[in-house]
């Protein structure tokens, strides 16, 4: 897990980030007032993903685990989604990229830790 570091206040932000095989994400994040949470897009060889909300997860891309060999994780101090412009410099937020082991133990987080979660919606 790499954790994205030099994240400001900044309302638009974009980045390369580096995975571990040395393959690059284009990476922006854009804070919206109006809407009062911080939205990102990524695009990685062919893959595209835009105006996706940041929100906690082990996986933000669980959706895509199949198509791209990294994850994104989203953690919160407090376990709200991003909301403030403050965020990554507050310490509030972090976000950190997943490579493909990584991306294997959040689901099994995910399907182990909330299967009576699951069982609710199953009927």
């Amino acid at each position: 897990m790499r954790t994205i570091v030099g994240l400001t206040n900044d309302a638009n932000q974009t980045m390369n980030l580096a995975l571990e095989d040395g393959s690059l994400i284009n990476f922006t994040l854009n804070y919206y007032a109006n809407q009062q949470s911080w939205f990102f897009n990524l695009s990685y060889g062919s893959f595209s993903l835009n105006g996706a909300r940041l929100v906690p997860s082990p996986n933000i891309l669980r959706a895509w685990r199949n198509i791209i060999p990294f994850g994104l994780a989203c953690s919160s101090i407090d376990g709200y989604e991003a909301l403030y412009i403050t965020d990554f410099t507050s310490g509030r937020i972090s976000i950190a990229t997943l490579n493909s082991t990584e991306v294997q133990d959040a689901e099994t987080l995910i399907t182990t830790t909330i299967p009576a979660l699951a069982g609710i919606f199953r009927n």
